[in-house]
């Protein structure tokens, strides 16, 4: 992997801007060694990081003085022996080295031609042209900046703003992290922080010719995979096993240690399951690390599982070259690493109760001599999606009542749960949901510490439906619903933000067998009754893979791992240092246009005075608001 920037003046000017963004990446990043070419209005960067073999002969970027074309790429292919073979290339060619020839051989559409993570920057002299391009889920972000002569772009944000200090904050960026609903981190998947600065989206190449930018679309992700003509239970669950074998498998390549971030959850477990079973066969193991609270939690509910390291052990004991690590952050506080998150991950964040749980597994996975880290972050979405209640739901949508029935039935027997008391919940609350949907789409601020002013001027519904989250009324998810939100390209460029960061800054990459190409399309045209298949709540994972994950854990329905179960006890514990920051962040005249005085005086007085009525959603909302007063005040 690496990272790429530069700087294109298309006026011929003399760029000046080498050092000042190279030097951003050495402060923040662990790279192996960088190279660059500058010439008087051109410069380009890479910075390369030693994941595979082939990596360490990396000639990147180039320049094609035949063609006189810059190249540079931020790239991982996983469908490098083919390229080779349709391209003869030496089977040693660093990725890089193939990208290029491809981009030779057909111009920019040469992105269709690749599978894996990648990001790419073409500068072409004859033309004074520059193209752009990220792989179709940006696994890989990329930034750039038009200013009046040319364009800025860059893996990181910084060396953007470095040479560019006047660009402005993006205040409807702000209001979109604000009244966004729950964890939901981002609405607009192109727009940042900074006003200009723009990310180039999955499956999308852009190009730059006159100032003018032209967009163009290359993925689709409605595409049926060639290979897959299943036409009952059995054919799709045998296709779905052997495809999940071949994403994870590739996921593996590295000349280093492989590690997982790995709960007893149904995706990260059976990603850890079958990776372990790969690298046996090559006498490797497999580094997992699991967050565990710091003192004993009580269950919430029934089958809350608030310490999963039984289950993992479970996990471990029928892959014994798992090697486990159990980690806790030293017991430390979310909040304490709030701003360390922030500083690479250049955004505002939502999830700042698990990445500091992440930022420690990178860490110690790093030290363990791992390259790649594999995790299953978009699992919930793909391989192990199956809510009883969606399935369900698009029977009696679709008036397919007799198979709503069966379909509750068997999971009814299975759960022990009184089947007339299910079927007279599925009908009222099925028949609320319906109405629901009727409603114009109307957007609310969640947050009780927004203030009521910051929806001024904000077009709430028009920045939500013209990215695709026109399901907010929906408690269920119908089948054509799940199709069309499938693939929301804000999700996965903020996901393809957050992995190529925490990859810069701990000198390794992660990879997510969940979100590879294949899998998204295969989901997108499976049959819906195959994601609770006869009331069997994700079924792919439960129905095909029994032989690798232990059979209490893929028996109990009802189970629910609760990760960070103790996020709120280490805030209570270490309040008395945690109130003054909050109370200086929050009580600053300047943030005040964005803040419900009232509320927060309240929330802090109830965090001081009465603990026991502190609850899970108001400390969620408060530091949700104090994230981005630190976004801002770090700027």
């Amino acid at each position: 992997m690496s990272a790429i920037w530069g700087n294109i003046n298309f006026n011929g000017a003399e760029v000046h801007s080498g050092q000042v963004m190279e030097e951003e990446y050495k402060k923040n990043c662990k790279i192996d060694h960088y190279s660059s070419i500058e010439e008087k209005n051109i410069y380009i960067g890479c910075g390369i990081q030693h994941i595979t073999l082939e990596a360490k002969n990396e000639i990147l970027p180039i320049y094609d003085s035949e063609r006189r074309v810059y190249f540079a790429a931020d790239c991982v292919l996983d469908n490098r022996t083919e390229l080779i073979q349709q391209l003869g290339l030496d089977n040693d060619a660093p990725d890089g080295t193939v990208m290029y020839e491809a981009y030779k051989k057909y111009g920019i559409d040469c992105v269709r031609q690749f599978r894996g993570l990648f990001a790419l920057a073409t500068y072409n002299e004859r033309d004074n042209k520059l193209e752009l391009a990220v792989d179709p889920v940006a696994s890989r972000c990329l930034y750039y900046y038009c200013y009046e002569d040319g364009v800025t772009f860059s893996t990181l944000i910084s060396p953007i703003r470095k040479i560019h200090p006047d660009i402005k904050r993006n205040e409807m960026y702000e209001k979109d992290f604000l009244i966004a609903p729950g964890l939901l981190p981002s609405i607009s998947a192109k727009e940042t922080p900074y006003v200009d600065v723009y990310k180039v989206l999955p499956g999308e190449y852009i190009e730059i010719k006159d100032s003018k930018i032209v967009v163009n679309s290359y993925f689709s992700v409605e595409e049926k995979l060639d290979d897959c003509r299943c036409r009952n239970a059995k054919q799709y669950g045998k296709y779905f096993r052997t495809l999940y074998e071949k994403c994870i498998y590739e996921c593996l390549c590295t000349n280093g240690e492989v590690a997982i971030a790995m709960s007893s959850g149904l995706d990260s477990s059976s990603i850890g399951a079958i990776a372990a079973d790969f690298l046996a066969e090559q006498d490797k193991n497999l580094y997992s690390f699991t967050y565990v609270p710091c003192q004993s939690m009580k269950a919430g509910r029934k089958n809350d599982v608030v310490d999963e390291t039984a289950d993992v052990m479970k996990i471990v004991n029928m892959h014994p070259n798992i090697v486990p690590q159990f980690l806790n952050n030293n017991g430390e506080n979310c909040f304490v690493h709030m701003k360390k998150g922030l500083q690479i991950m250049e955004i505002p964040f939502k999830a700042y109760v698990n990445l500091p749980n992440l930022m420690e597994i990178y860490d110690n996975a790093a030290k363990n001599g791992a390259k790649v880290v594999l995790t299953g972050q978009t699992g919930n979405s793909t391989v192990s999606f199956g809510k009883i209640d969606n399935v369900l739901y698009n029977y009696y949508d679709k008036k397919k009542i007799v198979s709503m029935l069966k379909c509750l039935n068997n999971y009814s027997k299975t759960v022990r749960e009184s089947r007339k008391k299910a079927i007279k919940g599925c009908f009222r609350v099925f028949a609320q949901d319906k109405e629901c949907r009727k409603q114009t789409l109307e957007i609310k601020c969640e947050n009780p510490f927004v203030s009521d002013s910051i929806e001024c001027d904000y077009p709430k519904n028009e920045r939500f439906l013209q990215n695709g989250y026109d399901f907010m009324n929906a408690r269920f998810q119908t089948e054509e619903e799940y199709r069309r939100t499938l693939y929301l390209k804000s999700m996965f460029s903020y996901l393809g933000e957050l992995d190529t960061k925490m990859g810069l800054r701990y000198g390794v990459v992660i990879r997510d067998a969940t979100r590879d190409i294949r899998m998204l399309r295969f989901c997108r045209n499976l049959p819906y009754k195959y994601f609770a298949y006869k009331g069997e709540p994700r079924w792919l994972i439960r129905g095909n893979l029994r032989d690798v994950l232990p059979t209490e854990l893929l028996d109990n329905w009802m189970r629910y791992g609760v990760q960070n179960s103790d996020w709120i006890f280490r805030i209570l514990r270490d309040k008395e240092d945690i109130i003054p920051m909050l109370n200086d962040i929050l009580g600053r005249d300047e943030y005040s246009k964005y803040l419900n005085k009232d509320n927060i005086e309240k929330a802090l007085d109830i965090l001081q005075n009465n603990e026991s009525e502190v609850t899970y959603e108001m400390l969620l909302y408060l530091l949700m608001v104090v994230n981005l007063l630190f976004h801002i005040d770090m700027q």
